[in-house]
Order: C-alpha cells, then structure tokens, then sequence
C-alpha cells in the first residue's frame, strides 16, 4: 500500500463506519453468522474482529506516542476469534463497540501534531512502526475486512 498522508489516512478511517452500517443494514437473516464454504470467518466473526483489532491498534497508537519506543504487543488474531466472538452474541453490538473504539481513536488521531505522527514503537518483530503507520495498516485492514463482508454476505 502506497504511504497515505495522514488527513487521507483520517478520511479513509472514517469512512468505514458507512460502509460497515451499510453492509450489515442490508444482511439478510444467518448470513452474518455462515463461515465461507472454503473456511474463513462468517461476517459477525469478522466485525467482532475489525472491534477487537481496534482495541489492539488503540493502545499500540497510544504507547507510541506516550513512551519512547515501546514495545507494541501483538496478539494472535485467530485466538481471539476463537475465544471472544461468542462474547459478541449480537454483530449490532460488535459493530457499535467497534464504532466507539473507531471514534475515540479517530479523536486521538485528530490531536496529533505532526511530528507526533512520526513517534513510533517496536512491533515483536523487532519493525519499527510510526503512529503513521499504524493508520496506514489500520485502513489496509479495514479495506481487506470489508471485501470479505462482503464476499461472505453475497455468497448463497
């Protein structure tokens, strides 16, 4: 993905709460809940994991523009669907945690001062990630989440 600026990255952050509202305002009936018939998430699967990597994202933003060079933890994605979805009984209510975490993310994001945009932290690779970054990888993971919505909702 091509660096986006940072009121680009803001732009495009904001932008998928539209169209996550509109891809579960037109699912029909157990749509959201069938996996794909070649495996993967069902639709609720993946909005209870667009909420939880938020969760993630907002404090690895956080850490990196608060320490020097923090540690940015990671979590094994799969775990986390496997052990929290069933938590998320309702996509709605996955969506609108999701959307509480986007927004008071958004506000921070909206605070920085340019070189804050350039703070980073260290990822358990040892890569160096910038707050710009961190949107930039933000947005590339909505933009894949929201194809696979939609892929897993237009199947029949």
């Amino acid at each position: 993905m091509a660096s986006l600026d940072p009121p680009a990255a803001l732009e495009r952050l904001g932008n998928t709460a539209r169209d996550l509202v509109a891809l579960l305002g037109t699912a029909r009936g157990g749509r959201l809940r069938r996996a794909p018939e070649g495996g993967g998430w069902s639709p609720a699967e993946v909005v209870s994991h667009l909420a939880d990597a938020e969760l993630v994202y907002s404090v690895r933003m956080r850490l990196a523009v608060t320490s020097d060079r923090p540690f940015l933890p990671a979590y094994d994605e799969a775990a986390w669907v496997r052990r929290f979805t069933e938590l998320d009984s309702d996509p709605k209510e996955s969506l609108s945690r999701w959307r509480a975490l986007r927004q008071s993310n958004l506000r921070l994001l909206e605070s920085l001062a340019p070189e804050e945009w350039r703070l980073t932290g260290v990822d358990s690779d040892m890569r160096e990630l910038s707050v710009a970054r961190m949107a930039e990888l933000l947005v590339d993971h909505d933009r894949q989440h929201l194809a696979q919505i939609r892929a897993g909702l237009a199947e029949d």
